[in-house]
C-alpha cells in the first residue's frame, strides 16, 4: 500500500483540470470541465501570493487500516481505485490547506475557498500533463495499455489464487505479493491516464497560452520520471506490457 500512495502522490503532483461549475470542480474524480482564462488568472494570483510561489501538491490520504493483501484481485482493484480517487478529492485537500496558516492566508487574501482552489490545482496540473503527454504519445493507446497491464495483473493473481493457500509454493507466494504491488501501481497509472484523457482540449489550449507564467511555478524536472514511464507504457508492444513488472512463472 505505501508504494501505491507514493505513485499516486507523484501522479497528483502532475495532474488536474478545472470544471466550469462549482459542482464539477468539487467532484472527487469525475470528468473535468474546461478551464478558462479567468480560472488561470485566479489560480496564478493565489499561487504567487504564497511564499515560495510553487504549485502545491496534494497530500496522500491516510493508509486504509483495513487493506488486505490477501483479498481477491478484483477486491484489490476496487481498493486501489478508491485510494486513488481519495487522493484527488478536492474537499479533503481543501481542508488540509485550510489548516495551513500560509495557504489559509493566501486563500483568504484572494477570496477563494480551499476546495475551489484545490479543484484549480488538480485541474491546471492535469491540463499541463495533457499538453506534455499528447506531444509524446497517443492518449487512447496509453489508457488501453494501462488497462491491459491491470488486466494482466488480475489474471496472474487469479491463477495463483486457484491454488489453496496451504498448497502454494514459496515462489507462488512471492509472485502474488509482487503482483499485488504491481496491481496497485497499474491501477494508479490507469486512473491517472483516464483523468488526463478526460481533460478538455479547451483546457489544454488555455494552459498553453499561460505556459510562460506557469513554468516558473513548477519544480524543475517534476514531471520527467512519470512522463518517461507513461511514454514507455504507451509505446510498448502488447506482449511487453503484459510482462512488465513480472517474472515468468515456472
Amino acid at each position: 500500500m505505501p508504494r501505491l500512495l507514493t505513485v499516486a502522490a507523484l501522479l497528483l503532483a502532475l495532474g488536474g483540470c478545472s470544471g466550469s461549475s462549482e459542482d464539477s470542480e468539487l467532484s472527487a474524480g469525475g470528468s473535468p470541465g474546461a478551464l478558462t482564462a479567468a480560472d488561470l488568472e485566479r489560480f496564478l494570483a493565489v499561487v504567487q501570493s504564497h511564499d515560495g510561489a510553487m504549485i502545491p501538491e496534494f497530500a496522500p490520504p491516510e493508509e486504509d487500516p483495513s487493506f488486505n493483501f490477501d483479498a481477491s484481485a478484483q477486491e484489490l482493484v476496487m481498493s486501489f481505485q478508491t485510494q486513488c480517487r481519495r487522493l484527488f478529492d478536492v474537499e479533503r485537500q481543501g481542508s488540509i490547506w485550510k489548516r495551513d496558516t500560509e495557504w489559509a492566508q493566501a486563500l483568504a487574501g484572494n477570496k477563494i475557498t480551499p476546495s475551489r482552489f484545490a479543484a484549480l490545482v488538480r485541474n491546471v496540473s492535469l491540463a499541463i500533463m495533457r499538453v506534455r503527454l499528447e506531444a509524446r504519445v497517443d492518449l487512447d493507446r496509453l489508457v488501453s495499455q494501462a488497462r491491459r497491464q491491470v488486466d494482466h495483473a488480475v489474471t496472474t493473481m487469479n491463477e495463483i489464487d486457484e491454488v489453496p493457500a496451504d498448497e502454494r509454493t514459496e515462489d507462488d507466494t512471492t509472485q502474488r505479493t509482487r503482483s499485488v504491488i504491481q496491481l496497485g501501481r497499474s491501477v494508479a497509472l490507469l486512473e491517472f491516464a483516464e483523468l488526463v484523457r478526460q481533460v478538455p482540449p479547451e483546457s489544454a489550449a488555455v494552459v498553453r497560452k499561460y505556459s510562460r507564467q506557469l513554468k516558473p511555478l513548477l519544480p524543475a524536472g517534476v514531471n520527467d520520471e512519470l512522463l518517461a514511464e507513461l511514454k514507455q507504457l504507451a509505446t510498448a508492444r502488447d506482449k511487453d506490457v503484459e510482462q512488465a513488472g513480472y517474472e515468468e512463472r515456472k
